[in-house]
């Protein structure tokens, strides 16, 4: 496997859909009998951007599809989105697709939160996203999926070899979605990478991933497929020599291995892995089980179909309508009732602040991702103010003025992976503390509060105390704020059935 090219394409995406192509027809001439896998790392079915601007379709985060609660229209979107990945080039998803469950599953504690719906359940949904996908002519690769708490395990192990299964029972729930997704046959293959990593060095890591793939993987939970370790980030403290990295993912028991850096990285670290197969019977007798169990997969890949029925752009506008279907289930209400902006006086002016952070999708990175929200609103409710925040300053005077005298404030919260929830729950209490003491002389301000992201991390239990009124949207991509815009302006009700328990402890 190839990752981080040594030219990648340019940052619009041209030339990356030709280079897929082209890496197919090079596949195609060798007359071998399996097709070549081509994955990606997908979340919710975006594809990055190809040479015509194109984009795949954005579809809701894998709780806001359990909001939903339709098994069929996760399923339909897993379809949609293997159709889109394989009118790219792409037969190979490679995604958390039961991450969520995973982390919901675990043990609960002070701090965490609980699934309120039933496990299995849950876990369903992984399962027919991926049976969608397969239909279309996609296999999934599952990453991931396995908890950090098996390093407790594995110190357990160290300590007593003979592992049985009660050594399991204390991450019995964390595993179930995964023995789920197995017992489907929904995974043909399975990464590694978290639940190796955090150990003291590079020699303890190894022992831990052999003992999570031996051990875990195929004596506890009977997985045949193939396994990959992605450990081989050069930045990662317990890598001695990148170069040597796949060949110490292969002596841990790896059936694939992960090349990165430069060509002549690749071409070094497949030498070394060519040596040390010379070298050690033993390590030959595992590649050559291996290549069965890579084989066994791309049998199935070359079952399965092979060609996109319509071109991207074709597709993304044949699945609008399931994506717009999609958020408008997912939006869910903290409280079971309607928008207070509903009950409003006529000539009400709403404050909307929304937070400064990388826009989902596009090629504008200088755009506000939340005008979309702000031009939805502003057709119900005329008098929209829209003000955003920066987390490094705060409420700024202009904030100040405007809390002072509108009838109502929306206030918007997301998560990405650079910005922190942390910092803007912050923001919330601030604007709290300001509103409290500027009514004092005059009338309540209707307080609403959107979770654009997830919502175990942006909502905190005294916001009800303190009367705002919840709603989440799971994202902040254009579908789930329009969508989420209806809900606020009282064109819909909030369908979407929270999968979670938002109180702590």
């Amino acid at each position: 496997m190839f990752t981080h090219f040594a030219d990648p394409p340019a940052a619009d995406g041209t030339g990356q859909q030709e280079l897929i192509s082209s890496l197919h027809e090079a596949a195609r001439s060798t007359e071998h009998p399996f097709p070549l896998q081509v994955g990606i790392d997908l979340d919710s079915g975006v594809i990055g951007l190809f040479s015509n601007g194109i984009r795949s379709t954005k579809f809701p985060s894998p709780l806001g599809l359990i909001a939903g609660r339709s098994i069929e229209r996760t399923s339909a979107v897993g379809k949609a989105t293997g159709q889109e990945l394989v009118a790219c080039g792409i037969n190979c998803n490679i995604a958390p697709v039961a991450q969520h469950v995973v982390d919901l599953a675990a043990e609960p504690s002070e701090e965490s939160l609980r699934l309120r719906e039933d496990l299995e359940y849950v876990s369903s949904h992984a399962v027919a996203f991926a049976h969608g996908l397969l239909r279309a002519g996609v296999v999934t690769c599952v990453s991931e999926v396995l908890p950090r708490s098996l390093q407790e395990v594995y110190r357990r192990f160290l300590n007593d070899t003979n592992v049985d299964k009660d050594a399991f029972d204390v991450i019995k729930s964390e595993l179930q979605p995964l023995r789920y997704l197995l017992e489907n046959g929904t995974v043909d293959s399975i990464m590694l990478s978290s639940c190796t990593s955090n150990f003291d060095d590079a020699e303890m890591s190894t022992k831990a991933t052999k003992f999570v793939i031996d051990e875990v993987v195929r004596k506890h939970l009977k997985f045949l497929g193939p396994v990959i370790v992605a450990r081989a980030d050069p930045s990662d403290e317990t890598v001695i020599c990148p170069v040597h990295e796949p060949l110490r993912a292969l002596l841990s028991g790896s059936d694939m291995v992960i090349l990165t850096q430069n060509t002549e990285s690749h071409k070094a670290s497949v030498s070394a892995i060519h040596a040390a197969i010379e070298a050690d019977s033993q390590l030959r007798s595992a590649i050559s089980a291996s290549y069965e169990r890579v084989k066994t997969m791309k049998r199935k890949l070359s079952l399965l179909p092979d060609a996109a029925t319509s071109s991207l752009p074709i597709l993304v506008s044949t699945h609008r309508n399931l994506a717009e279907a999609a958020y408008r289930a997912s939006i869910t209400a903290v409280q079971p009732s309607l928008s207070p902006l509903v009950s409003l006086p006529s000539g009400s002016t709403i404050l909307l602040l929304t937070p400064t952070v990388p826009p989902v999708t596009g090629l504008n990175q200088q755009s506000d991702p939340f005008e979309p929200l702000g031009r939805a609103l502003s057709r119900s409710q005329p008098r929209i103010r829209h003000v955003p925040y920066t987390l490094s300053s705060g409420l700024s005077a202009t904030h100040l003025a405007f809390l002072d005298r509108v009838t109502a404030v929306v206030l918007v919260l997301a998560t990405t992976t650079s910005v922190l929830a942390d910092a803007q729950i912050e923001i919330w209490t601030d604007v709290e503390k300001n509103l409290s003491e500027m009514e004092v002389n005059r009338q309540k301000t209707a307080r609403l509060i959107v979770s654009a992201g997830n919502i175990r991390d942006l909502y905190q239990e005294e916001m009800l105390g303190q009367g705002w009124w919840g709603v989440a949207c799971w994202d902040y991509s254009q579908g789930a704020l329009e969508a989420v815009a209806e809900v606020l302006g009282g064109q819909r009700e909030a369908t979407g059935v929270l999968p979670i328990d938002i109180r702590r402890g």
